[in-house]
């Protein structure tokens, strides 16, 4: 696996804390300098909520990316099924790879607030991405970790600009509104 010694060791730390010093568009350019093409395709698919379609013969980081995306899911399908008093036999079972899981999304869920619940989800794919750069150094893997971070904290920053967060709602609401209103008509 080619190494991108000098990319990785020349990026800006990033923290869950902080604001990203990178967009994500800045950070694939200057991938882009030094990575080969079939090394940039792997790490411009990196999403925080999942790949748009399976990985097609990878295995890696990416992988077990989205193996932690879907039991998460699966987890928290179960939380509320069983917080709303619904039947959850039917759905599809998460695999144990994480014994704290159910507990620790039970928590998450059950926040006083949605943007308390998405901070603590973000801290916990944080948490997850950080888990993944063991072992990875300077190669694609770690690139691909660092753009699943960056995209964590630049949605986390955007979550609590309250001007941001307003947009984000609104966003969001039109996008359900409608939705709504072509149910209806």
């Amino acid at each position: 696996m080619r190494q991108y010694y000098y990319t990785v060791a020349s990026l800006p730390a990033i923290r869950f804390e902080e604001s990203p010093f990178l967009s994500q568009d800045e950070f694939l350019d200057y991938c882009e300098i030094e990575a080969d093409p079939r090394d940039m395709q792997y790490i411009r698919e990196a999403r925080i909520w999942g790949a748009e379609d399976e990985p097609v013969g990878e295995d890696g980081v990416r992988a077990e990316w989205d193996d932690r995306l879907r039991e998460i899911q699966r987890h928290a399908a179960l939380v509320r099924a069983q917080s709303l008093g619904r039947d959850a036999d039917r759905l599809p079972r998460a695999e144990m790879q994480d014994a704290t899981l159910p507990e620790r999304l039970r928590q998450i869920l059950n926040e006083e607030n949605p943007l308390k619940t998405e901070n603590a989800l973000l801290r916990l794919l944080w948490q997850h991405a950080e888990s993944l750069e063991a072992g990875h150094h300077f190669d694609r893997e770690k690139l691909f970790v660092y753009h699943l971070k960056l995209q964590i904290a630049a949605r986390r920053t955007r979550l609590n600009d309250a001007e941001q967060g307003a947009e984000e709602f609104d966003q969001q609401y039109e996008v359900v509104a409608q939705s709504l209103m072509e149910i209806a008509t």
